[in-house]
C-alpha cells in the first residue's frame, strides 16, 4: 500500500501529526524542535511560510489546500470489531481501513506523546477528524474496545462534552463506557441542568454496572415523579450489594418514606453534594481551595455562592 504524501506548510509554530506507516501514523512535533518518533533523522527547524516540505509519511498540515492523499483501495475483509466514529470516510478522503495495518502499541505510544502537547485549535480539530473518522481498528493490538475508550478519553481530556454527545448517538456501544456517561452527567448537573443530566444517565448500557450513575438514575426517576420504579431500580442495587446509608437516608426522604432528614452535606462527589443541597432546609456550605471543580460550578450554576 502507498504511504500518503502530504505538503507540510508553517504557521506560527511547527506543529504536525504523521498518520501511521503503512496507512496513517501519526508523527508530533512542538515549538521550534521538530522531533520524528520513529527514526531520528534531521528536520527543518524553521520553515518559511513559501517554503514547502515533502515528508515520505502522512502529515496533518495546517493548510487543508495541501492535503493529498493517495491510497490503493483493497477490499476490506469481513471483521467482528466494530466501527466507531462520527464522520464518513469519504468527507476527508479516508477509507474504511485507514488504520487496519497500524500496530496498535504504536498508535497508543503516539497518542500519549500527542496529548502531552499544547495544541492550537486547528491543529485539534485536525486531529479529531482523523480520530474520528469511521473507520476499522487496527488488527493487532488494538482492539474495538480499547480503541473507543482512547477516543472516549480524548474528548473528556478536551473537554468536548457535545461531540461526545453526538459519538454516543452514532454509536450506542459506546454506552458500555461508564465514564463517557458520568462525565456528561457531571457536565449538565454541575450546571444545574438536571433534566439533561438525567437524559444522559440513561444512555448507559443495560448491562453495564456502575455505582454512581446507577444511584444517578434512581434519584432521575424519582425526579420524573416515577417513585414505583425508582423504588423497584433500588431495590435491585440492595440485591447486588449497595451498601450506602447517606444515599438511603436521602433517597427515603425524597420518596416520603420519612419525615426527617439529618441535614447531612457530603461532598465527596458531585451527586452526594446535590442530594445533600436538595434535602436540606437551610442549606449552608462553604467551599475550600479543596473542593472539587464540579462542585464549585454547581455551587455558581445554583446562585449559591457568595
Amino acid at each position: 500500500m502507498k504511504l500518503a504524501m502530504i505538503c507540510l506548510s508553517q504557521l506560527n509554530r511547527l506543529i504536525y501529526f504523521s498518520i501511521f506507516s503503512s496507512i496513517l501514523i501519526f508523527n508530533a512535533a512542538f515549538a521550534t524542535t521538530a522531533v520524528d518518533i520513529w527514526k531520528k533523522k534531521e528536520v527543518p527547524k524553521e520553515l518559511t511560510d513559501n517554503e514547502e516540505e515533502e515528508i515520505d509519511s502522512s502529515i496533518l498540515s495546517d493548510d487543508q489546500n495541501n492535503i493529498s492523499i493517495k491510497i490503493d483501495e483493497e477490499q476490506i475483509n469481513e471483521t467482528e470489531n466494530s466501527v466507531i466514529g462520527i464522520f464518513d470516510p469519504e468527507e476527508n478522503n479516508f477509507t474504511l481501513d485507514m488504520w487496519s495495518n497500524s500496530n496498535g502499541e504504536d498508535i497508543k505510544n503516539i497518542l500519549k506523546r500527542i496529548n502531552k502537547l499544547k495544541l492550537s485549535e486547528f491543529s485539534e480539530n485536525l486531529l479529531f477528524q482523523v480520530l474520528f473518522t469511521n473507520a476499522y481498528p487496527p488488527k493487532t493490538n488494538l482492539n474495538s474496545k480499547e480503541f473507543s475508550k482512547i477516543k472516549v478519553d480524548w474528548l473528556i481530556k478536551n473537554r468536548r462534552f457535545k461531540d461526545l454527545e453526538i459519538l454516543l448517538k452514532n454509536n450506542p456501544e459506546v454506552g458500555q463506557e461508564p465514564k463517557a456517561i458520568k462525565f456528561l452527567v457531571n457536565e449538565y448537573l454541575s450546571s444545574a441542568n438536571v433534566s439533561s443530566a438525567c437524559e444522559k444517565a440513561s444512555l448507559l448500557d443495560k448491562g453495564v454496572d456502575n455505582n454512581y450513575l446507577d444511584k444517578f438514575i434512581v434519584y432521575c426517576l424519582i425526579n420524573s415523579d416515577q417513585k414505583n420504579e425508582a423504588q423497584l431500580v433500588l431495590e435491585l442495587l440492595r440485591e447486588k450489594g449497595l451498601s450506602d446509608k447517606f444515599f438511603e437516608s436521602k433517597i427515603n426522604f425524597l420518596l416520603g418514606f420519612t419525615e426527617k432528614n439529618d441535614q447531612k452535606i457530603l461532598d465527596n462527589n458531585l451527586l452526594n453534594f446535590y442530594l445533600s443541597h436538595i434535602t436540606s432546609e437551610n442549606f449552608k456550605y462553604e467551599p475550600s481551595d479543596k473542593t472539587d471543580k464540579y462542585i464549585w460550578r454547581y455551587l455558581s450554576a445554583a446562585n449559591l455562592v457568595k
